[in-house]
């Protein structure tokens, strides 16, 4: 009988800390994806004025694997060629980890984005975004004429990082 009391203490001292360890995992894990999709969201406001009369940005469905976002035209059907874009909006992102480096964590999504891009024959584009701090852009090639404020050689490929505003700045004012 004190076997069963023990296991009963120690079921009801430990199970309420692993129901408290889960939910506050499942709540992290929603918090990360919600931020991801604000920020999937916030890119597709950003990238929308970029495109032509008649395409629009949107993020991917539910059934369509790969890279965050498309550029579609009015029946659906993705751009040909074009870019595979790639969005990572993380509260403690910052540039610095990219030019001291790169990151670890940096790499991963680069390749990702490669991978993915791959799998669709399209360039590989990644945005990337910390919590008040700007978009970058990272692709093979400076963008719109912009200045390229980063470049580096990675797997023996040379890849730029850009400011999206000065992107944007360059596209809107016909020069890109």
């Amino acid at each position: 009988m004190a076997g069963v009391a023990q296991v009963v203490g120690l079921v009801a001292a430990v199970v309420p800390a692993l129901v408290r360890a889960g939910r506050k995992g499942a709540a992290m894990g929603k918090a990360s994806r919600d931020k991801g999709a604000r920020g999937e969201r916030e890119l597709v406001r950003l990238l929308q004025p970029c495109v032509p009369e008649g395409w629009t940005v949107r993020r991917a469905m539910a059934y369509e694997p790969g890279h965050d976002l498309r550029v579609v035209d009015e029946t659906g059907n993705v751009a040909p060629g074009g870019w595979a874009i790639e969005g990572k909006r993380y509260g403690d992102f910052d540039v610095g980890e990219v030019m001291r480096g790169p990151s670890a964590r940096w790499l991963d999504w680069w390749r990702q984005t490669l991978r993915q891009a791959d799998q669709v024959g399209r360039a590989p584009m990644l945005c990337t975004r910390g919590d008040r701090r700007p978009w970058w852009v990272w692709t093979h090639e400076a963008l719109g004429g912009a200045a390229v404020h980063i470049e580096l050689t990675i797997d023996g490929r040379t890849v730029c990082g850009t400011l999206l505003e000065d992107v944007l700045h360059e596209v809107h004012s016909g020069r890109g």
